[in-house]
């Protein structure tokens, strides 16, 4: 493959301006109308038209990318219901297609990640009709979060009830809440879960650490769940791995947990405890504690959230063994990514050294939607959007030994989307970074970036 890089000004870096693969091949590529890309999900019409739906973690709003030929892909911006006359501060970060709906789960946004000033919000998620028109999604219900920053990650496979992960008044961070939708015109919360700590019950406001410090990171908290017979597999930051039983819906009870941190992750890696889901119908489950984007970690500053890092410990994507539910295991830890030699010609010698900044490095989103019949269905293979090590694919086969087959990395950005006033959202090196990536039953792999929108490819073996 020929590599070619560029330098920036001033000599930031260089850019590698090449998608580097393994056992991958490209198919196609959206700008998605320059929105940044989050998590996604995927509709397939009775007559055979592929849709994917796109969340926007910094926009309010969401595309919709007809994908039926993925070598060309054709997206269509939807713009939310803003607050007020204030065009900022609102996001929509996940949202999950089902039975004809689309569940998206709207918050507000944040300054050091997102480029927005502080500014109203709604938080809570919206139902939308797809079946009818798929391009033109239908207002049915909402649900809405009374305090807090809305709703950040959810599960919805179809049926009456939805899973957020949620802000609740009393409550500290995000905690389990299931949402009867049955009525889409009036959804109405029937139990909720939460780890000790986050109820506030009495305790005096004074009593919460200031946002952005150590120890407000380093406080319990919910992240993304995933539900599978009526056992949802919910990834805690600072608690750790838990299986919760909601058979009972009105009364959800924790099964069995594995803390994860310390020793994996710490306080100032954004969710150190982040994605939890079980491997297909196979006793095991995958687990991983969250790095950051990179560019976050200004050497400059030296207090707040995001601040100068000296040392970070190992982030993970982990194997849980889950056959007996009240005491999983840790099991097997999966390899650090391979780093190609066109990626060192250009930033280094692994990942957590960036042009010789010290970096934070670790996994994000993986592939967690299943069940849907326009979906892949396999249980031998994970797929994980790795920040700056892009997508990468595991043989998984062997739960004890998991092993990485193929990568997709796209570009470095040629320029940033978005930025504030003072030009300092991006202290660090800008490099590509993977963020969300889904699979349809094709074997089409959409991989969403940071700021340089939607490439779709396949993996060859």
């Amino acid at each position: 493959m020929r590599f070619i890089y560029t330098s920036y000004k001033e000599g930031r870096m260089s850019r590698r301006e090449e998608m580097l693969f393994k056992n991958t091949e490209f198919v196609g590529y959206s700008d998605l109308n320059k929105k940044p890309g989050f998590q996604m999900g995927m509709h397939r019409t009775k007559d055979g038209r592929y849709y994917l739906y796109t969340a926007c973690f910094r926009d309010n709003g969401f595309n919709i990318v007809d994908v039926t030929d993925p070598a060309k892909p054709v997206a269509k911006w939807v713009e939310g219901d803003w607050v007020g006359e204030v065009h900022d501060g609102q996001s929509l970060a996940k949202l999950q297609v089902a039975d004809g709906k689309l569940i998206a789960c709207y918050g507000g946004t944040m300054r050091v990640l997102h480029g927005t000033h502080e500014q109203p919000y709604w938080g809570g998620f919206k139902i939308y009709d797809i079946e009818t028109d798929p391009l033109n999604p239908k207002l049915l219900g909402q649900f809405e979060c009374e305090d807090g920053p809305g709703v950040h990650r959810s599960f919805y496979n179809g049926g009456d009830y939805a899973y957020i992960m949620g802000s609740k008044r009393n409550f500290r961070g995000y905690i389990l809440r299931i949402v009867d939708i049955s009525d889409p015109s009036s959804p109405t919360e029937v139990g909720s879960w939460w780890a000790d700590g986050q109820y506030l019950g009495n305790k005096k406001a004074s009593d919460m650490p200031e946002v952005g410090t150590e120890p407000f990171m380093k406080l319990p908290n919910g992240h993304a769940i995933t539900v599978k017979d009526d056992v949802v597999y919910a990834a805690f930051p600072n608690v750790g791995f838990c299986m919760i039983d909601v058979q009972d819906k009105s009364r959800p009870r924790l099964l069995g947990n594995v803390s994860l941190n310390p020793p994996f992750s710490n306080g100032q890696s954004g969710a150190a405890v982040h994605t939890a889901m079980p491997l297909g119908n196979r006793p095991f489950a995958i687990v991983t504690t969250e790095g950051e984007r990179t560019w976050y970690f200004d050497n400059n500053r030296e207090e707040g959230m995001f601040h100068k890092i000296t040392s970070q410990p190992m982030n993970i994507i982990g194997m849980i063994e889950t056959a007996d539910k009240e005491n999983p295991a840790l099991i097997s830890v999966f390899p650090y990514p391979e780093v190609p030699e066109e990626y060192k010609m250009c930033h280094g010698e692994n990942f957590n050294i960036i042009d010789g900044q010290r970096v934070v490095f670790g996994p994000h989103n993986m592939f967690d939607a299943f069940g849907q019949d326009c979906l892949e269905s396999r249980d031998d293979r994970v797929y994980n959007c790795h920040f700056q090590a892009g997508l990468r694919i595991y043989d998984v086969s062997d739960p004890f030994v998991p092993k990485e087959i193929a990568y997709f990395m796209p570009p470095d950005p040629e320029s940033t989307w978005f930025d504030i006033e003072e030009g300092t959202l991006f202290p660090g090196p800008h490099v590509g970074h993977a963020e969300d990536c889904i699979v349809d039953d094709r074997g089409y792999i959409y991989v969403d970036t940071y700021q340089d929108g939607l490439y779709i490819v396949r993996c060859t073996v």
